[in-house]
């Protein structure tokens, strides 16, 4: 059960992967910049393409990428479902965003006679994969160093690689080759990754405000999301406003979509939780009076549903309300929300774990399961005191 539901899962996920560029509108150049896998030979030995080389010479960029989960793309959660051998289009479809260089895959496809076959990659590099989406799968094509307006015709002194510019690098179809899924699966008409296009749709798309002015400010590489609470915070606001009596507690809560160009959350896998209760006078819950609302993409974990879709689109709100009759001992009211970045992919490996029994992949599951359990985080918090009784 648990490995047909993964393999469920990621084959829908990933043949959604095959988006094309024509859908965005964006250049020629661009599409041939993705091209999947993605040739990174350019007649330099194989460990210049290591993040730690490329660090020589740009330790900022490398610190803060190995900081982010672009670097981290292949990790546990994604090993402990693929095996390239039993399973070579189920691995070849995720390495086409987690890992994209053609060195990164066990296998390599070959077409031929009207189908699809694998064979063992003599080239492949295991070093390289867990590296994930690091400096070469965006910067190294064959035939050289590729990277954004400023740096054109420039030799690195320390390795002489050339320095190639493309407009490319600073536009949103850049980001769109692995955050717009078009070709594949959707729930309710919806793309299971459609954040390229709430983008286009919203007031930052039709302004130009683009992917890397949020996630990449001053050309870093933060790729900063949903993990990151001061990234959060900078999207949204809070407005709350109250009404209390001595026998009855009313207060609303308004989140604001104010600074992100596109829905919030974007993707399925992550919850927002707001929660209201009341407090005794020594700050103890008092029972029976904790209320919850949920913002997110909720749809069921073998992607059969979309049960609801309580998101915020750029510019809107969501609203929660607390009603309750005032108990005697109750002395403030406390707001929270909370933070839960990879719901789904928690109950995911929960739910492998419960059915897969002891297998090889269990250990790698079990560490996943513990990452997405400790990855929430509180957004938000106001004590509001209650008038005396």
């Amino acid at each position: 059960m648990a490995s047909q539901l993964m393999k469920i899962v990621l084959f829908t996920l990933l043949l959604a992967s095959a988006s094309t560029f024509e859908a965005f509108g964006a250049e020629a150049d661009l599409s041939g910049h993705w091209k999947r896998p993605v040739d990174a030979s350019y007649g330099g030995p194989a460990d210049d393409l290591y993040p730690e080389s490329c660090a020589q010479c740009h330790k900022a960029q490398y610190d803060d990428w190995k900081a982010a989960l672009h670097s981290k793309s292949v990790g546990p959660g994604l090993t402990a479902q693929l095996d390239a051998k039993a399973d070579p289009q189920t691995a070849v479809s995720c390495y086409y965003c987690h890992a994209p260089l053609a060195l990164q895959s066990e296998v390599i496809e070959k077409n031929g006679a009207g189908e699809t076959t694998y064979a063992a990659n003599t080239g492949f590099d295991t070093r390289l994969q867990s590296s994930g989406v690091s400096c070469a799968a965006c910067h190294v094509r064959k035939g050289g160093v590729f990277g954004p307006n400023g740096r054109s015709g420039q030799k690195d002194a320390s390795n002489g690689h050339a320095s190639n510019q493309a407009d490319f690098f600073e536009k949103a179809e850049f980001c769109a080759a692995c955050h717009q899924l078009d070709e594949g699966y959707a729930l309710n008409g919806k793309p299971l990754v459609n954040t390229y296009n709430e983008w286009k749709e919203s007031d930052y798309g039709k302004n130009n405000i683009t992917c890397q002015n949020c996630h990449m400010p001053g050309k870093r590489h933060l790729f900063r999301g949903i993990h990151d609470l001061q990234m959060v915070k900078s999207g949204v606001t809070f407005e709350v406003k109250k009404s209390a009596s001595k026998s009855g507690v009313i207060v609303n809560l308004r989140i604001t979509n104010s600074g992100t160009g596109h829905y919030f959350p974007t993707y399925a896998t992550p919850r927002v939780v707001v929660k209201g209760f009341l407090t005794d006078a020594n700050g103890k819950t008092l029972a029976n009076t904790l209320k919850e609302g949920s913002i997110g993409r909720k749809v069921a974990l073998d992607l059969s549903e979309e049960t609801s879709d309580t998101r915020i689109p750029p510019m809107g709100s969501y609203e929660f309300d607390y009603r309750i009759k005032r108990p005697v001992k109750a002395r403030e009211l406390v707001i929270e929300v909370h933070v839960l970045p990879d719901e789904f992919y928690n109950g995911f490996f929960a739910s492998a774990l419960r059915t897969l029994g002891s297998t090889m992949s269990t250990l790698k599951l079990k560490e996943a399961y513990k990452n997405t359990s400790d990855s929430g985080y509180l957004l938000f918090r106001e004590e509001i005191p209650l008038d005396p009784a």
